[in-house]
């Protein structure tokens, strides 16, 4: 028979290893476990009267806590992933499992339950990613190509795409080395990312071709942001090779379009651009 100590102990032991949280109904902590303080950097007493937003990363968006707490408030678990940071400003991911604590049918806490799986979101967001220039790889950009497509075609609104390709690439590979080369495709990355807008996705689309997504964006205004990029790139001197150009090509999204379809079209402008010159906006 299992007597209180032996329980007392058992629980004690758990709290060690398991990082969870109890919370008023306001969100102000009442309870963490050892493993909790752990994880995050902080002493009880640091904890004990805060809220967890001293946790709170900025690049959490306000819609995931919005959802959190809708969901508990109706008195229903919920779950998902959250990126905090500890005592120390570092950043980590948790799974987190929140439920409601009812006494005589009301909700008078919460408790959670968080795994850190910072190792595993990192490895999941290097997936994504294009090794060289930080961008989304040509996978993860042609997801998320169908999402705005689908979308675009569910809502009856606009998007456009933009492919881009840097000129005359190869002559900087045989002139001054891959090494050169790949700096290049790095700048220009971190060009177009200051250029495009918080709204717009860009991703490399394979070798020095890159494709850039534009939500909610019609044809023209495709075309506008096109130029910007084409006269950040032109203006830009590189250390090695001086100035560099790239030629853009523009599509926007049809009734019946597909991926292949609306890229296709936006690869043929590209084409008109490198045959009428280079570094120009079709």
């Amino acid at each position: 028979m299992i007597t209180s100590i032996c329980f007392q102990q058992y629980l004690s032991s758990i709290e060690k290893y398991v990082s969870t949280s109890i919370t008023d109904t306001h969100g102000v902590i009442t309870y963490v476990s050892p493993a909790f303080c752990k994880m995050t950097g902080y002493t009880q007493k640091d904890l004990l009267g805060k809220k967890h937003t001293i946790l709170r990363h900025p690049d959490t968006s306000n819609e995931i806590y919005k959802d959190l707490w809708t969901t508990i408030r109706q008195g229903k678990p919920w779950h998902g992933r959250i990126k905090n940071h500890t005592k120390n400003k570092e950043s980590y991911w948790i799974d987190a499992h929140i439920e409601p604590i009812f006494n005589n049918d009301y909700i008078v806490g919460y408790q959670a339950i968080q795994q850190n799986i910072t190792n595993e979101a990192l490895f999941e967001t290097l997936a994504k990613i294009d090794a060289l220039t930080g961008l989304f790889n040509r996978y993860t950009i042609e997801e998320l190509t169908q999402l705005f497509i689908n979308e675009s075609q569910l809502y009856k609104k606009p998007f456009s795409v933009i492919i881009v390709d840097v000129d005359d690439f190869k002559q900087i590979n045989d002139n001054y080395g891959h090494q050169v080369g790949d700096e290049v495709l790095k700048k220009l990355s971190e060009i177009f990312q200051i250029l495009i807008r918080s709204s717009d996705r860009i991703g490399r689309w394979g070798g020095e071709e890159f494709l850039i997504l534009l939500p909610q964006t019609s044809y023209i205004k495709a075309k506008e942001m096109a130029e910007r990029l084409r006269i950040g790139l032109s203006s830009y001197k590189f250390d090695t090779i001086g100035y560099k150009t790239a030629s853009f090509g523009v599509a926007e999204i049809e009734t019946k379009d597909t991926i292949d379809s609306l890229i296709g079209r936006a690869d043929k402008a590209l084409y008109i651009s490198k045959e009428m010159g280079k570094n120009l906006v079709n």
